[in-house]
């Protein structure tokens, strides 16, 4: 599978912010293979991963005056440096939605350079979103949807928050 996943914006702090996440993609996916080669499956990766998102939706929670104001929290995710480090681009923003695509991913490109075949990728792409979907549960007046993504083969991941 060929997949689409060229870096645009190159700079230092970018470059460096990208090599963590890399580092990141390669424990979560190395931790998995150890795993498995001792008969665990890998819902633990699901777990924790989940976890991690909890703790983040939690502080994003507790820094919204109105956790139930999509606009709000289109101002508290997706902000900062994981904008360029994801390319992202906000396609949608108002009271009922918030839709970003990602144009870039670090992690895929980490687990380019491991080899990972296309059925690893999307797995392990799944289990990484986990954080992403934990935020969304956070919040119980939106819904989180991950769409097509980078790591199918796509030219982007859809991150989708929409109001319930």
């Amino acid at each position: 599978m060929e997949y689409k996943n060229e870096a645009k914006i190159n700079n230092p702090v970018v470059n460096g912010l990208r090599d963590i996440c890399a580092r990141r993609a390669s424990t979560i996916s190395y931790m998995i293979d150890e795993a498995k080669k001792r008969g665990i499956d890998d819902e633990f990766a699901w777990n924790a991963i989940y976890k991690y998102g909890e703790d983040i939706g939690k502080e994003m929670y507790a820094e919204m005056k109105d956790p139930t104001d999509m606009v709000e929290f289109s101002k508290h995710f997706g902000t900062g440096h994981h904008t360029d480090i994801y390319e992202m681009e906000t396609v949608a923003s108002d009271e009922t939605k918030l839709y970003i695509d990602f144009h870039y991913c670090p992690y895929v490109a980490e687990w380019i350079k491991q080899g990972r075949t296309p059925e690893e990728m999307e797995r392990l792409c799944k289990i990484a979103m986990e954080g992403d979907r934990a935020i969304g549960d956070t919040f119980s007046a939106f819904k989180f949807t991950l769409g097509k993504t980078i790591a199918q083969g796509c030219d982007v991941c859809q991150i989708r928050f929409d109001k319930k």
